[in-house]
């Protein structure tokens, strides 16, 4: 049985990761008898309560390496 309609409100999303994270978080999934979506939740909680996403700053070499390409 689902959960009941209108108890809760999510969001879909989808990542890619590459190959070797993806092993990692399978491995650590299978290591705590969780799921890898369970495992993706907590990690982006865990995210959120340390610093709000406003105030984060991580380094982005993708889309900065991106940028730089489309303004040459």
């Amino acid at each position: 049985m689902g959960r009941p309609p209108g108890n809760r409100k999510e969001a879909r999303l989808s990542v890619s990761l590459d190959e070797r994270d993806y092993a990692q978080l399978c491995a650590l999934a299978r290591q705590h008898d969780v799921s890898v979506a369970w495992m993706v939740r907590q990690a982006v909680h865990s995210l959120i309560e340390q610093q709000p996403p406003s105030n984060l700053e991580l380094p982005l070499p993708r889309r900065a390496a991106r940028a730089d390409r489309l303004t040459q």
